[in-house]
This record gives structure tokens, sequence and C-alpha cells, in this order.
């Protein structure tokens, strides 16, 4: 069996003596006294400590041993307690490399095995040199082809225990050779992005955790925070020094008129930072074909490559926000049913990260055919309801300001949050005209959000279960919501394809329509097998 990149273990080791040493040293310090530990002996232990860690580290690495057997994936790992793992090549999903910087200059690649239905990443290889990441990726693409053959073998033949005994079997040369020849067929680049692709992308695409990270930061600037303060304060015409004194004789409008500034300079704050975090996740990024399959590559400090087995997409989304629909461009997600275990959900999958509407619509129907999409929306009644819901969440908001009013600005006009009331219309219509569904031929389509419109495409084939749920206001209007559940990674996490809010009858219309037509589907998908097998066969 093969092992690590020595240069891995030397990484993995140093990473480990540094790790232990500080360990080793900061643990010793604080029991130094409870244990009355001399103080001659404290230094000591940071060398002890790196000298253990680095020795265990380096015991991983010669117990750590992998290789492809036959169509099997093995790997042994661990130093006390042994672990043997034997995972079939056609069960994998995805196969993900990434770079760290380090890596990248050591010319190393982290490589990801991920199966389906799986909590976390099934195999780890960490790290091999480049040259064995792509020999790795080549013979699980090449065993998805064995397997695709032989499927289409055993369906001609009908003889289920031909099938078992091909998959058993280690492969001759000849197919070796025949499939090698599929797999090295020209790759071809689908989309790059430019670096005003990429700026483009930035900006109208703002990432959630910029928030969350801009206000994590806002301790380590503290100078430049206050700084920034101290510049609002003038704007609003006070030369003074901050202090909650200064706040207590401000007065409620200029209060008022600080938070929104001070708000409004960290909303953009986090824009700089989410256009930052976009540009280096997403630098050079490229789409590849490799025959039956994509291959991506993007990052600037971490590079990330991953392949998208075609056989194994169950669903293809399309996301529009509301600037990326204003300028005509749409985001591509391809989605397996392999579980990406810590990688970052967002960028899952993503076969083009914004590309103009057109483009994004021509790759999703080379990935998965559909025609023209019609879609039927949600009865009127279904517009009423949002409207109520709405309302009552601005009744909700008005309560709060009145509380707070009351408690806090005492100003009075806590009722001008009762303005929001003339939003309620425009935005449960817009919450109307935005959802809906479509059934093409192949496919069925869902649509649903306003600000992030999401459009889903799942294949009749790929369709594990559909289900009608009505909630106890929607029995009230004779509504309901059909979901159809794929395997895909999104349906894990609650992202299936779903009608919301169908008339009642049609809900149940619908979910037989999605039966027959998966059954129509598969029938058909078997016979066309058949009939490419017994043609290559007669010739």
């Amino acid at each position: 069996m093969r092992r690590l990149h020595p240069l891995s273990a030397v990484r993995r080791v140093a990473v480990a003596a540094v790790q232990g040493a500080f360990f080793a040293f900061f643990v010793g310090t604080a029991l130094a006294g409870a244990a009355d530990i001399p103080g001659w002996v404290v230094p000591l232990l940071a060398p002890a400590g790196g000298v253990l860690a680095a020795a265990f580290a380096l015991a991983r690495y010669y117990r750590f041993r992998y290789d492809i057997e036959g169509d099997t994936l093995a790997v042994e790992s661990g130093v006390f307690a042994r672990q043997s793992r034997e995972i079939p090549l056609g069960r994998i999903q995805n196969v993900d490399t990434k770079q760290g910087v380090v890596n990248r200059l050591l010319g190393l690649s982290v490589v990801a095995f991920e199966t389906a239905g799986g909590s976390a990443t099934e195999a780890t290889l960490d790290a091999v040199d480049e040259s064995e990441a792509d020999r790795l990726r080549r013979l699980v693409q090449r065993q998805d082809r064995r397997t695709e053959e032989r499927d289409d073998s055993a369906a001609e033949r009908g003889d289920v225990a031909a099938a078992a005994a091909d998959e058993s079997a280690t492969p001759t040369d000849t197919d070796s050779a025949r499939t090698a020849t599929r797999v090295d067929e020209p790759t071809e680049e689908l989309f790059a992005f430019t670096w005003r692709d990429l700026l483009t992308y930035a900006v109208v695409s703002v990432r959630p955790a910029a928030p969350a990270l801009t206000l994590a930061g806002l301790p380590l600037g503290g100078d430049l925070v206050a700084a920034v303060f101290r510049f609002n304060l003038a704007v609003l015409g006070s030369d003074a020094a901050p202090s909650l004194s200064l706040l207590e004789t401000f007065g409620p409008p200029r209060l008022v008129a600080l938070v929104l500034l001070t708000l409004a300079e960290f909303l953009l704050t986090a824009l700089v930072v989410s256009v930052v975090l976009t540009v280096v996740e997403y630098h050079d990024f490229r789409l590849f074909r490799e025959g039956d399959d994509l291959r991506y590559q993007r990052g600037l400090l971490r590079r990330y490559s991953g392949t998208i087995p075609l056989s194994k997409v169950q669903t293809v989304t399309i996301r529009e926000n509301v600037l990326m629909r204003r300028f005509g461009y749409a985001t591509l997600v391809v989605e397996t049913a392999g579980y990406s275990g810590g990688n970052d959900q967002s960028s899952q999958g993503v076969a083009v990260p914004m590309a103009p509407r057109e483009t994004v619509y021509e790759l999703a129907r080379d990935i998965e055919p559909f025609g023209d999409l019609s879609f039927e929306r949600p009865p009127t009644r279904a517009r009423r309801r949002y409207a109520i819901r709405f309302a009552i969440a601005v009744g909700v908001l008005t309560v709060a300001g009145y509380a707070v009013d009351r408690f806090l600005l005492e100003t009075g006009y806590w009722w001008a949050l009762l303005a929001f009331l003339a939003l309620v219309p425009p935005a449960a219509h817009l919450r109307w005209r935005h959802r809906g569904f479509a059934l093409d031929d192949d496919v069925l389509a869902t649509r649903a959000g306003f600000w992030r419109r999401t459009t889903r495409v799942a294949p009749y084939y790929r369709i594990q279960t559909v289900f009608v749920g009505r909630s106890p206001f929607q029995r009230r209007r004779h509504l309901a919501t059909v979901t159809a559940d794929t395997a895909s990674t999104a349906s894990v996490f609650g992202g299936s394809a779903a009608a919301y809010d169908v008339d009642d009858e049609r809900a149940t219309e619908l979910r037989n329509t999605l039966r027959s037509r998966l059954y129509a589907d598969l029938l058909s998908r078997k016979r066309d097998a058949e009939t490419a097998t017994s043609g290559s066969a007669d010739q």
C-alpha cells in the first residue's frame, strides 16, 4: 500500500511540535503554583511536549496507508486504535482537492472522497503530490464508466448474478484500455472568470458571513473604530469626546441619526469584507468538461478543485438575487448525492458562480435537458395569506418600537412604524409572483424567493419521494405544499424542490402526475439502454 507524500510528514511533524510545545508550556505554567512544581521544570516541559507531539504525528504518518485495489479504495489509519476502510469506487460521488498556501509551495494537494448519504467526508488524504491526486481522480472517473457499462450490459441480459460477478471482477487490460481512452478525452473549457466578471460577482453577491466577520473584527481595530465614531459626532455637530454622558445630551433625533450613520458605515465595511472574501475564494474560477464529468478549480490563497460526475447529478439549481436579475445574471449550482462534510456549503456544487442568464440556462440544459419552463403560480387567495402574514409582522415590529420608545427614546413617534403597512400589498404580490412550478416532459421545476430567487430543476427519474404538506393556516384556505425529494445534498439541508401554496385539489393531482411520470421515465430509460446495448451487440 502507498503512504502519503514525505513532505506532508515534515509539515505535520513541524506543526505538531510547535503546538505540543506551546500546550505543555502553558499547562505547566498554570499548574506550577497549584502542584508546587519547581520553577526550573516549567521551561523543560515545552521541548518535552514538542517531542511527544512530533513523535505522535510521525507515528500517524507511518500508520496511514492507502491504495486502490481493483475497484475499491482501501485506507488504513490509527496509532492506538487501528481503522481499516474499504470504499467502492462506484459509490464515490465527488473527488475534491484543495491546496493551502503551504501545500501550494510544496506542490501537495489534500484529496477528499465523498460518498452519498455520509455525515462527513468518507476519506481524506493529507497530502499527496499533484500528479498522484490527478491519478486518483482519473481512476474514480474510470470506475464510473465501467459501472455504467456493466449496468447497461446487465440490463440487456437481465442476469443479476452476472452483473454481481462483473462488479467483483478485476478489470481486464482491454477494459482498462477502453475506459482510459474515454477518460483521456480532450478537456473542454466551458467557463472562466475574467477580473471584470469576478469583481462584478463580488459586488452583486453579498456573503452572509461578512457582517459577522466585520463585527468580530471590531475589537481588533479599536483605535480605528474610535476615530470613526469621533467623525460621526463631528458630522452631527459635536466636537466632544465620545462618552455615555454625551449621548444622553444628544436628544432622540440626533441619536437616531447617529445610529443610522454608524449602521450605514458598518454595512459598507461588511460589503468591502464580502468583496475581499469572494475575490479570494473565486479567483481564477474555471469550469471544464472531461467526458461525462465537470471539473472546476478556484481560489487565490487556497486552491480548490473538484469533480462533479454528470451521471450522479440529482438537481440543477439556478439562483438570482435582486441585483443579478436587474443586470441579467444568474448562478448555476449542480447538486449530487454526496455530502461535503466540513466544506463551505455556500460554494458546494457551484458550477458557475455568475454568468449571463442565457448562458446559465444553456449550461443547465446541457447538464439536464429541459425545454422552456412556463411556471404555474399559486392561486390568488395565497396572496391574501401572504398579506396577512406581513401585516402581523408589521404589528409585532410596531409593538417592539413602542416598547423601545416608551422606555428609552421617549419621542412619541413609535406609531411611525405603521407606515410599513403600505409595503404589505406589494410585498405580498412579489412573493406570490415569484413562486410557482412547471412540469416539463423530463423535469419538475420549482421557483421561490424574491430577494434571492431559486429555481430548482429535478429530473423525474431522480425523485425519491413526493409528499403533500398542509399547515393549519394552509388548510383554512385549501392550500398545500408539494415537495419532491431527491438524494441531493440540498434536500438534506431542507432545499428540496417544493411547490408552495398549490390549490388543494391541484396538489393531489400534481403528486399523482409526478408518480406516473417517474415510473414512465424509468421505463423509458430502461428501454433506451436495452436498445443501445442490443445495437452494440449486433455490430
